[in-house]
Formats: structure tokens, C-alpha cells, sequence
């Protein structure tokens, strides 16, 4: 059993009136295998949705279940756990590191889940290669390093409590290109290499096409599509999900408009550049 979603509602106390973020929510994440889009436009309920995978915030309605664990919880129940077993990468996570060393703060979710100092060690170290950063930056402060390794310590952080499943809020914002290809490839390497289950909410629809498998669209707190990515995009009712087409398929709609080229979805520009050069040589 991986999350559970149970007719989900969340509302926001206002000073007059509660704001409700979502509503109704029913899906199901399996614990390995899946590699999710959580898509939306601003205000959809994206964060808020996420934020419940590991208990940083409890349903006003219904239930969520995440490994077997009810939430809301009983009485004096210990939730904490659960933020070990899904692990969350907020945006800009780079924010929060504060350790005088990059080793320390790798190690310190660890510790604080009760890892013992070696151990702790041991598990930093792993999760530091998984994301590149090389040994002789263990003793750097993590203040001293380039912004895209900061990203990368602070994803450490993350893994090396070994979640089983990892969340994603919008990993890639404020990176640049190659930064973001680099960042991607570490997450996919994890989510092939592992089976390990990845949740990543995203404005970016290239990511999603590269990456995603399925894909859930929420529109105004509410689920309005839970799917595979293939059927998303070509949705009779895609415009109506406020969201953008990736662009390798708006070239390809380009292509078929302008010079009759045959339209056949590729997700991703390496997959597109074989078309066009097995077309071209056609």
C-alpha cells in the first residue's frame, strides 16, 4: 500500500471564512513504480495536495492513508515517521540547509529519524554520490557552492533518510538548462534504478512529456483528470484544463499545419529529432 486518497477536502481558516484549497479528492499512488505530473494552474491546489502525501497537513474530510497509516490521526497518535517514509523536496529547498558543513547537513534527517552518528555518516555519504556531489566538497560549507549544488545537497538531504516514495514541489525552478537536465536525470536514474515511486508537481509541460508517466490535473481544488500522460495531451478536452502543450508536440501540430507533415505524438526533442530525420530521409 503506498497513499490513499479518500473523498479528500482541505480548507484554509481565514479570519472570516475558510478557504477551500480542494475538494473531493480520490486517487490512489502506488509505493513503487510510478513516476507522477502533478499538474494545475496557479491556486489550483497542487502544494496543498502534496503537502497531505506526508502529513504536513491532515484533511478537513476524509481520510488519506499513507502506509497503512490513518490520517487524521488518533488521539496522541505519532505521525512524524511518515515524513521519513515520503519525502518532500519544497521548492528552492537550497533555503533550508543551515549546517556549517555539507556532510552535516546531509546526515542531519538521519539523525533526527534516530540513525546512529556512523550510520547517519553512511547513509549522507550514499545520498551524496546519488546526486553528484563529490567527496572532497564534504567539508565545504554548503553556503560556499554554486546554487545548482546547493539544489543537489539539499535533494541529499532528502534521500538520505531513504523515503519510498519522493515528492517533488516544482524541483527544477530557477535553474538553468543544463542545470535542469542534469537535476531531472539524477531523479530519473532513482525512479529506474530504484522502482522508487516519484510524485513532482511541475508548471513545465516538457518536463512532464519527458518524464511523467501518469498525470493528475487539478483545476480549482478539484481532480479533473487522473491518467496516463499520452491520453492527457490528447484529451478532446485539453484546452479546457487551462494547461500548455509540450513544445515538441506543438512543432509536430506546426509541422502538419504548415507542410502536411503526418502527426505522430514524441514527448520528448530526442524522440522528435529520429522523426524528423527519419521523415526527412524518407
Amino acid at each position: 500500500m503506498g497513499i490513499q486518497f479518500k473523498d479528500v477536502s482541505y480548507a484554509y481558516r481565514g479570519y472570516k471564512v475558510n478557504y477551500d484549497a480542494i475538494g473531493h479528492i480520490t486517487l490512489d499512488i502506488k509505493p513503487k513504480g510510478e513516476f507522477i505530473a502533478v499538474v494545475g494552474h496557479t491556486g489550483s491546489g497542487k502544494s496543498t495536495l502534496v503537502q497531505h502525501m506526508n502529513a504536513l497537513l491532515l484533511p478537513s474530510k476524509g481520510n488519506v492513508v499513507i502506509f497503512g497509516q490513518n490520517l487524521p490521526p488518533k488521539k496522541n497518535e505519532k505521525i512524524n515517521y511518515l515524513r521519513q517514509k515520503v519525502g518532500l523536496v519544497f521548492q528552492f529547498p537550497e533555503y533550508q540547509l543551515f549546517e556549517e558543513t555539507i556532510l552535516k547537513d546531509i546526515m542531519f534527517g538521519p539523525k533526527n529519524f534516530k540513525s546512529t552518528e556512523a550510520e547517519a555518516i553512511e547513509k549522507a555519504k550514499r545520498a551524496a554520490s546519488v546526486v553528484g556531489i563529490d567527496e572532497t566538497l564534504y567539508e565545504q560549507s554548503p553556503f560556499r557552492i554554486s546554487g545548482g549544488q546547493m539544489r543537489r545537497v539539499a535533494v541529499a538531504g532528502i534521500l538520505a533518510m531513504e523515503p519510498e516514495i519522493l515528492v517533488l514541489d516544482e524541483p527544477t525552478r530557477g535553474l538553468d538548462p543544463k542545470g535542469r537536465k542534469d537535476l531531472m536525470a539524477i531523479f530519473e536514474e532513482i525512479h529506474e534504478k530504484e522502482d522508487k515511486t516519484i510524485v513532482m508537481i511541475t508548471h513545465d509541460m516538457d518536463l512532464v512529456a519527458a518524464y511523467a508517466k501518469r498525470v493528475i490535473v487539478l483545476d480549482n481544488g478539484r481532480l479533473v483528470f487522473d491518467g496516463p500522460k499520452e491520453k492527457l495531451f490528447e484529451h478532446p478536452q485539453f484546452e479546457a484544463f487551462h494547461l500548455d502543450l509540450p513544445t515538441p508536440l506543438k512543432i509536430l501540430k506546426h509541422l502538419e499545419k504548415e507542410v502536411g507533415l503526418t502527426y505522430k505524438p514524441h514527448y520528448d526533442y530526442h524522440s522528435l529529432l529520429s522523426y524528423l530525420k527519419e521523415v526527412h530521409h524518407e
